[in-house]
């Protein structure tokens, strides 16, 4: 290997190391991810790879030092370095052909373009004012009471329709099929006393006849 390839390895690797760096300095204290990302760009052209190096040393243990997560996990490293087992090398050769790379490459181009527009349009999204964010958080305690009211007032309802779904069931038995049957006696005790009447009609009728 050329000590041009070699120079251009350590300088990606060192590269590599202060975007990780940025990185983890954006997810701990919230700095600005476009700006960190630029800045660790900027650097690969600047300065010589120990002083590279050096600074890159140095503003890890200032990241340390403010950090208590990443002071634990270097004191934990050190302690026991056999919890972090060095990434295995993936195999770099590959079944695929080059047409049929090319093929799978083609196939999802048009995918490309709009996956770029969904990222930008997600960038482009603006960040809810933290106020808004604390009137939500302080409203959760009253939605809760809420739910608890609505679930309360369900179940009510759901007693008041048993009641319901039983009053009817009573007033159909009482009001329909009670007076249904009360109107078939009345009509038989009526027939009765027709046919009874009859009776007395006739016999009255023969005894006006006989005298």
């Amino acid at each position: 290997m050329s000590d041009t390839a070699a120079t251009k390895i350590v300088i990606e690797t060192i590269d590599l190391l202060e975007f990780r760096l940025r990185r983890l300095e954006f997810y701990l204290s919230g700095h600005d991810s476009q700006d960190i990302l630029l800045q660790a760009a900027s650097q690969g052209k600047d300065g010589t790879i120990n002083t590279r190096l050096e600074r890159i040393h140095v503003a890890l243990e200032t990241l340390s030092s403010k950090s208590r997560v990443v002071n634990d996990v270097l004191n934990l490293y050190q302690q026991h370095p056999e919890i972090f087992p060095p990434t295995a090398k993936k195999d770099s050769q590959n079944s695929l052909t080059t047409s049929e790379l090319l093929s799978i490459i083609s196939s999802c181009a048009t995918l490309y373009p709009t996956t770029a527009s969904r990222l930008t349009s997600v960038q482009d999204l603006p960040i809810p004012p933290a106020e808004t964010s604390a009137l939500l958080i302080s409203l959760h305690p009253r939605l809760a009471r809420v739910e608890l009211l609505q679930n309360s007032l369900a179940g009510e309802l759901a007693k008041l329709r048993l009641r319901t779904a039983s009053c009817i069931q009573r007033w159909y038995e009482i009001g329909v099929l009670g007076s249904g049957e009360c109107w078939t006696e009345w009509e038989e005790r009526v027939g009765v006393v027709e046919k009874t009447v009859r009776r007395e009609e006739a016999a009255k009728a023969r005894e006006s006849t006989i005298a």
